[in-house]
């Protein structure tokens, strides 16, 4: 096998690799991007349904996911909202929701841009794969690669 060959071949595989690893990671960008949409939207649907409660009306308030504990709605108009950085305020229900329903809007157009790159990433692996493969079969056949190009 000539030097150069398989060096084309170890750069390929090299490139595949770190495109492979780019998927992932992707990936799980999109898979946790995911789970912060449907948490966000429970929390708007919660928010939601805080229209239905008077002031002193009992409730369930979960302590993780595993407990809860008995509480009275104080303020059954007003919810406290995080904002970011660990920032919170005090808005009213349809403000929260509002608030709620354009972070959805905005982690789901950030979902979908991921979404694209990753499909930009695929596409390239597959050319990889499929350079790869043609160089492979070239070696196998013991003739030279024809101007193989990335």
């Amino acid at each position: 096998m000539p030097a150069a060959t398989r060096e084309r071949l170890t750069q390929l595989v090299a490139a595949s690799r770190e495109y492979e690893a780019q998927a992932e990671q992707v990936q799980m960008q999109i898979d946790l991007l995911n789970q912060t949409i449907a948490a966000t939207r429970i929390a708007g649907e919660t928010v939601e349904h805080l229209k239905n409660l008077q002031n002193g009306d009992e409730i369930l308030l979960p302590l993780g996911d595993l407990a809860f504990i008995k509480a009275k709605v104080m303020d059954s108009s007003n919810v406290i909202v995080n904002i970011g950085a660990s920032v919170t305020v005090e808005k009213p229900i349809e403000q929260a929701k509002e608030i709620f329903d354009q972070r959805v809007e905005d982690l789901t157009k950030a979902q979908m841009q991921l979404r694209q790159g990753l499909q930009q990433i695929i596409q390239k692996l597959q050319q990889l794969r499929n350079e790869i493969e043609k160089l492979a079969t070239q070696m196998q056949q013991g003739s030279q690669p024809s101007a193989v190009g990335s």
